[in-house]
């Protein structure tokens, strides 16, 4: 009798740790979504607030400049690449020698 109540207590276990783990993944769900929405409406009052002048294009694209990395990010906004720092170490290392 005690095996069946042992058993019955690790199923009841399993059933609260899966419905433990449906919540946090809804939650991890309606976090990133709402983590989308936000960017989405600040994208959206950033573009208007440049079409109707309030803010220069010149200063978004130096935002850009400074922020975006990934060469498929900058290529969106036709940046040019960065360069790597190692190709950076490799440029200054040949500067200095004078190779």
């Amino acid at each position: 009798m005690a095996t069946s109540k042992l058993e019955k207590l690790n199923q009841k276990r399993e059933q609260l740790n899966a419905q433990i783990q449906a919540i946090k993944a809804k939650k991890a769900s309606q976090k990133r979504k709402d983590d989308t929405r936000r960017k989405v409406l600040i994208g959206g009052v950033v573009i208007k607030m440049i079409n109707n002048g309030e803010m220069p294009q010149k200063r978004i694209d130096g935002i850009l400049e400074k922020h975006l990395e990934r060469s498929t990010d900058r290529a969106l906004f036709n940046l040019p690449e960065r360069i790597k720092k190692e190709e950076k170490l490799q440029t200054l290392e040949q500067e200095l020698i004078g190779t």
